[in-house]
């Protein structure tokens, strides 16, 4: 080991990434820029060098004067210094957990991008944060999209579902989306997620994803839906109450299986001025369900059909819907 010699020289703190410790900008009197420093040792000696790494026991440097590092006892530094590289590792990030991969025959639609498949006829698409982590569990989104001649795979992901996997959103709420898509001649008939192949498929492919991809919570499977896809979710939830924990309904609901939405916690959202589904759909089945404690209804005054964005940004209402669990 070297040592440092009685030597007199002069200090840059130029911090850089060491094998142990990696500073950043750091607090206060250290943040920004390095600045000149001259370090001093135990004995009064000084000398110019870089920070290389400090284990908390040891601290390697670089000398200016000819590029060599060598390790010394840090217990070798004046106090100051000591107290310096102390301050430095404690405000050091700790390095990220290694995360295990995840596993199942839907694992590698699991990439942190919208990905593309079939589920025997259903086309659907799938999206999976890249750093979910096979040891923990996730929330299952299935979203429903509205009326639709579109028989294209991929064009069925709206924007409001879109939402929910925005970088700040997801970081906030890390799951599962899955957007299927209610293939024709089924989707252009208003009804096609309220029975059928497209919402049976769609029903089979959910218990095999919650089944199947380990990450999925099986215990936090929501369903939402925009017009169509707002009184699909009622049909999902009637045909598997056991499957689902919470619904949204937006701009459409199905008022006859209300009773499956008796102990559900389930939002419903519609505009007064909706032209194309009549609001009283809606507040029809808030007057089925007023005495539950689980449900709520939001009539908008305005806003038309087309109001699932606006319902969906809204911070307030993701928070809510990731917190609901059937435990």
């Amino acid at each position: 080991m070297n040592t440092c010699s009685q030597k007199q020289f002069k200090w840059k703190n130029r911090v850089r990434l060491g094998c142990w410790v990696i500073l950043g900008a750091l607090s206060a009197g250290m943040a920004g820029p390095a600045l000149g420093r001259e370090w001093i040792s135990a004995e009064g000696a000084s000398l110019e060098a870089e920070f290389v790494s400090s284990d908390g026991a040891e601290i390697t440097l670089k000398r200016d004067s000819d590029g060599r590092e060598f390790t010394i006892p840090l217990s070798r530094l004046s106090g100051g210094d000591q107290s310096w590289v102390e301050e430095a590792i404690a405000q050091t990030p700790a390095p990220p957990a290694e995360r295990t991969p995840v596993t199942g025959q839907y694992a590698k639609r699991i990439n942190g991008g919208w990905v593309l498949s079939r589920y025997g006829r259903l086309p659907y698409a799938i999206f999976g944060g890249a750093e979910l982590d096979g040891s923990k569990r996730y929330p299952l989104l299935l979203a429903l999209h509205d009326k639709s001649a579109n028989n294209t795979n991929g064009v069925q992901v709206p924007g409001w579902a879109k939402v929910f996997a925005e970088s700040e959103n997801y970081a906030a709420h890390p799951c599962v989306i899955v957007v299927p898509l209610c293939y024709q001649p089924y989707g252009e008939s208003g009804e096609g997620w309220s029975g059928g192949p497209p919402a049976t498929a769609t029903l089979r492919l959910v218990k095999d994803l919650a089944k199947d991809l380990v990450i999925v919570d099986p215990d936090r499977v929501y369903v939402v839906g925009h017009s169509m896809g707002g009184s699909g979710a009622n049909y999902m939830v009637n045909e598997e109450p056991e499957l689902f924990a919470a619904a949204i309904s937006v701009a459409g609901c199905s008022v006859e299986p209300w009773r499956a939405f008796r102990k559900l916690p389930y939002q419903l959202f519609h505009a007064a001025d909706d032209e194309i589904v009549d609001v009283k759909r809606s507040r029809a089945m808030a007057e089925k369900l007023k005495r539950s404690k689980v449900f709520k209804f939001t009539e908008l005054k305005t806003g038309g059909h087309n109001i699932a964005n606006q319902v969906f940004d809204g911070p307030a209402l993701r928070d809510w819907l990731f917190e609901q669990s059937k435990q």
